[in-house]
């Protein structure tokens, strides 16, 4: 059988530069490893790739000889100097390039550290709880001054029986036979360039190195169980529509007492009849007459903090806008409060007594 075009396995052409390898590499690896569902023989062969077309000498040597490897796989493989191969040192170590004759060690987990966060990455998807998501309907006052408020959620807890470690109470938690408490298994798949490891999470353990004795009744090994909890958050001063809160530690239980997730709020405010927000800012219409507008007057104004005085100067125009300052929302997250503006609309009566007629034809006949 032909060997595989390690350029065609990763996506690149021949000549693809070491950062187009790179970049291909993270895209393919993180597409298909086995932990999130991935192709594991495909996830192989991808990192067979890399390990040659990333080392500038290999990239020469598999450039030079690539279309010779169905021959010499045929001929027991490139395994020295006996053979004239120039692949001789590469023997089977860890990653598949560990010789013999001072062949430098290709370690896998250097591959992955960035990528998936180093060996430990094995367990992340175990490693935390799953994250919650709601709505939220708070009033305009509670978004503006804050409040303290409660839910009830159904949701995987902690398994109150066994702590959430899994275990039977009065057994104990061991080591994983299967994979010895690495939280993973090993296998090794022999290629022409030698022994090619990868590993896989185990099963037996899901990963985590450990299992209970002897499993919890209530929870099954679990650790969590579904159940109803009451939880109790603080929306601050100053939210506003569609921004979120998050509740640290509210999401679900995670998988034998490891972390839980958090709970996410999407917040949504029922509008204001009398006001309009931007920001911290507030504001609102306000009717006048037109004796008021001439003459001037000293007016209430309602605010979130209850009816101000503001002064209305003769001669006032409809449109007039008016200041109130500090009369607006709370600045979230920051001391201080915006303020309140006051658009005046001048109103004209629909209907007029005898006497107002009497002395509105009077002011018109002194102008």
């Amino acid at each position: 059988m032909a060997a595989e075009d390690f350029y065609k396995v990763l996506g690149v052409e021949k000549s693809a530069n070491a950062d187009d390898i790179k970049k291909a590499y993270r895209k393919l690896a993180g597409q298909n490893h086995p932990d999130r569902g991935g192709d594991a023989e495909k996830f192989k062969k991808i990192n067979e790739a890399y390990q040659v077309l990333s080392d500038t000498e290999k990239r020469a040597q598999y450039d030079q000889y690539g279309q010779t490897f169905d021959q010499a796989q045929r001929q027991g493989g490139f395994n020295g100097a006996a053979s004239g191969n120039p692949f001789e040192g590469f023997g089977g170590g860890f990653g598949g390039f560990n010789g013999a004759n001072g062949g430098v060690e290709f370690d896998m987990g250097d591959i992955f550290s960035d990528l998936f966060g180093g060996q430990e990455q094995r367990n992340v998807r175990r490693s935390r709880g799953v994250d919650l998501e709601m709505p939220l309907t708070i009033t305009f006052e509670e978004a503006a001054f804050g409040v303290e408020k409660k839910i009830d959620l159904d949701k995987k807890d902690t398994c109150q029986r066994c702590g959430g470690n899994g275990a039977e109470p009065g057994t104990k938690v061991v080591t994983c036979p299967k994979c010895h408490g690495q939280g993973a298994i090993r296998t090794t798949r022999h290629t022409i360039f030698g022994a090619m490891q990868s590993q896989t999470v185990c099963d037996r353990c899901e990963g985590l190195g450990k299992i209970p004795e002897s499993p919890c009744t209530e929870c099954k090994g679990s650790g969590v169980k579904r159940s109803r909890k009451t939880v109790n958050f603080k929306i601050p001063a100053g939210i506003d529509n569609g921004q979120r809160i998050r509740v640290t530690g509210e999401g679900e239980a995670g998988y034998r007492g490891s972390t839980h997730g958090d709970l996410f709020l999407n917040i949504r405010v029922t509008p204001n009849k009398d006001f309009k927000r931007d920001g911290a800012d507030l504001y609102r219409d306000q009717k006048i007459s037109f004796v008021q507008a001439a003459l001037g007057d000293e007016i209430n104004i309602p605010t979130l903090d209850g009816e101000v005085k503001i002064k209305i100067p003769a001669g006032t125009q409809s449109e007039k806008v008016f200041r109130v300052g500090g009369k607006g929302i709370p600045k979230l997250n920051h001391s201080g409060r915006g303020d309140l503006f006051v658009t005046v609309k001048v109103y004209v009566p629909e209907k007029l007594s005898k006497n107002q007629r009497e002395y509105l034809k009077g002011f018109k006949d002194l102008q």
